[in-house]
Formats: structure tokens, sequence, C-alpha cells
């Protein structure tokens, strides 16, 4: 029996959660045998033994595969129907979006990292405050997924994401196209390193010689000094523990007693803010959140950034708080994920069906609960605009779709 674009566009997903699962495994690696922390902590040293490593691991691991297992399930259940929206229409919806992100950013500094919350004239405030709701990189990975395998189509998306990301002082951008551009073309790209492997060895000694001037822009666009590192420090002292949550986990349950006392200063209901704050403002959000406490516990913090805690790190300080709120807070986060996983069923066109698995790997590395928020607003949106712009397949199965 064949396989429809739907289920093949999910398998390919499982491209994408190896990396961040690899890189998982990598940072569990980097802490064993060098004994000092990568990514936000690198370099200081490890002191837990490598039984609690471990099982950092596996607790880091298990919100990826489980999302992927969930999706397998849903899988199964097909949807009577599903939406595709036109080209045309998509490549209005790209265009009007990330211009207007452009703008706003351009004139006013909307969403500029480390940065003072941006001010703007109260006549324009109800349009970015709208315009907020609709994530950029989001409708750009849907655009590239969602359109047929045409090269200068996906190439407008990547340059138009990357000026954004840019002008945001960001470089996760690059998570976004590196995800989407893996998702369309894992069938390309597997046929050619199996043809070539060369490729693939070339592509990998060649990362730190591309990583390397990203990071020195990156400090640049934030104001940030230069860190005088080498290229192993880099890749894997930097990059590849950005790509995971590990040594921060470990990092919280190396430091237990600190971070369990001041999981106090937490809000009962802070998870539930976070949650909101995409969709009611920043004027719900929690004072303090995990996430603050993490880098708030290492360095003068100045409210404008903040280190990911994962999804481990976010339950283990909600449990010093009170075990009734982690358990509130791990159910809220189950929702959205099979909210996610249950919009994505209705979309179609190329891979669009494998946009919500895809775009969860972000938020399930972080584990910030207004990343699952704005990523379920953004497929309520996407699946809207499919709705409204779009077609309606009929696919002849029976299902509760």
């Amino acid at each position: 029996m064949m396989i429809d674009d739907q289920q093949r566009a999910t398998q390919r997903v499982w491209l994408v959660y190896a990396l961040f699962i690899g890189a998982t495994i990598a940072g569990f690696l980097y802490c064993f045998i060098l004994g000092q922390f990568n990514g936000d902590f690198f370099p200081q040293p490890v002191f837990v033994p490598v039984w609690t490593l471990f099982i950092v691991l596996v607790l880091s691991i298990m919100p990826h595969l489980f999302a992927f297992r969930l999706a397998g399930i849903f899988e199964k259940i097909k949807a009577r129907s599903v939406y595709q929206a036109g080209n045309t229409s998509l490549l209005m919806l790209l265009l009007i979006s990330s211009l207007s992100h452009i703008a706003v950013t351009i004139l006013y500094g909307v969403g500029i990292m480390d940065r003072e919350v941006y001010t703007a004239p109260a006549t324009v405030m109800p349009f970015i405050q709208v315009l907020n709701r609709v994530d950029p990189f989001y409708v750009g990975v849907f655009f590239i997924l969602a359109t047929p395998k045409r090269l200068s189509t996906d190439l407008l998306a990547v340059v138009l994401m990357m000026a954004i990301g840019f002008l945001r002082a960001g470089l996760g951008v690059f998570n976004y196209i590196v995800i989407a551009m893996a998702v369309k073309y894992s069938v390309e790209l597997l046929s050619m390193f199996r043809r070539s492997p060369w490729i693939a060895i070339a592509a990998a000694t060649g990362l730190p010689l591309v990583i390397s001037p990203l990071y020195e822009l990156r400090n640049q666009l934030r104001g940030h000094s230069q860190f005088d590192l080498d290229m192993s420090e880099v890749l894997f002292g930097r990059f590849i523990g950005r790509l995971s949550s590990y040594s921060n986990v470990a990092f919280i349950e190396q430091n237990s007693q600190s971070f369990d006392w001041g999981a106090r200063s937490l809000e009962p209901l802070f998870y539930v803010k976070q949650m909101l704050q995409p969709i009611l403002g920043s004027g719900i959000a929690p004072v303090m959140t995990p996430e603050k406490l993490l880098i708030a516990g290492t360095q003068s913090y100045e409210g404008y950034s903040s280190f990911m805690t994962g999804v481990p790190g976010n339950f283990i300080m909600a449990w010093s708080l009170s075990p009734g709120v982690a358990i509130v807070n791990l159910l809220l986060m189950i929702g959205m994920v099979c909210g996610i996983l249950w919009l994505s069923r209705y979309l179609h066109g190329g891979a669009a069906g494998a946009f919500g698995l895809s775009m969860l790997v972000y938020p399930l590395t972080s584990g910030v609960a207004s990343e699952f928020s704005l990523l379920l607003i953004n497929s309520v949106i996407l699946l809207l605009f499919s709705v409204v712009f779009g077609r309606r397949i009929a696919t002849g199965t029976s299902g509760d779709g």
C-alpha cells in the first residue's frame, strides 16, 4: 500500500530529532569525558557522578521520544479532510509577514535579542501586538514545507528569515532553516550522502569555519565582548551545547539545593502565565521564571535574556515549588503538544503535515511554556489560513477527524 504525502513527511522528521538527540548525547559525553559543561555554562566544572549525568541524559531525551511516539499514534488517526493552501496565497503570506516584521524591527526594535522591551507610537502598538502573534519563522518554515520543491522559492524564504534573524541579533533562525530544509529534502540528502559520503565528512569538517564567524557576528550585534576560543571549543563547547538543554539540566541538578531554594520565588501560576503570554501580551508575564533563575544564579541579570532549563529542568524547579504545580504544568505541556500534533493532521501539501512535529523540537528542547503556546497559536493560524485560502481535500477514510 502506498504511503501518502502526509505520512512520508512525518517520517522525514526523524532526521531532525536524531540531530537534536545526538546533540544531547554529545553533551553527556562532553561533560563525562572532559569534566566540564558545554553550552550556556561552558567551561564550568562538573562535580556530579556519572550515574547522575546518565539520568539527566535519559530525562533530556524523553520529551523528544514522547512527542515522536505521540505523532506516530496521531498519524494512524487519519483526518476525513485535509486543507492545502495555494502557492500564490502562501507566497503572499510569506512576503506580508516577513516584510512587516522587518519593518517593525528596523523602526521600533521589535524582537531584538538582549534588549529592553520596544517602544512604539500608540497608533502602531495594536498592529505590532497582532503581528507578534504570527511568528515569521513559523511562517517561513511552513512556506518551505508546504510548497513544491523549487530552489528559487525556498531560497526566498531562507533569505527573508535570515534577514529577520540578523536584524534581531539571533542565530536561532538557522535552526529553523536547517529543520525545514532537512524535512523537505530528506530523501535527496540521504541519497546524496550514501552516494558521496565524503560530502558529509567535508560538511562536518567545515562546520567550525562557518560557526565561529557567526558567533562573532552575533556578539557584535548584541554588543557583547568576543570570546577567544579554538575551533573545537566553538563547535562542541558552544554550538552543540546550544542545540540541547542537557548541560543546563545537569547544572540544575549539580546545584539542586540552590535552585530548590530559588524556586520558592516562583509564582504557582508562572507556567500558566507564560503559556498565556503570546495571547494576552507581556503584561501577564510572570516576574520570575525558571529560565531567569537559571541565568540569575550565575551572573548579573538585567532582565533581557535567559537560559533554557529544558523540560526536565522546568519540571524540577516546579516540583521544588510544589509537586501539584509540577504535575499541572506537565499536563498543560502535554495538552499543547497534543493540540499541535492534532492540528498538523489537517495540513496538506508537500511536507506540510510535518510542520507541528518538526517545530516541536524547539520548545521540547527549551521547555519554555510560551514557545509551546506560540507554536499552538501559529498552528491554528496556519490551519485557518489553509481553510480560507486553500482547498479542502477529502481523504476518503473513516476516522474521527
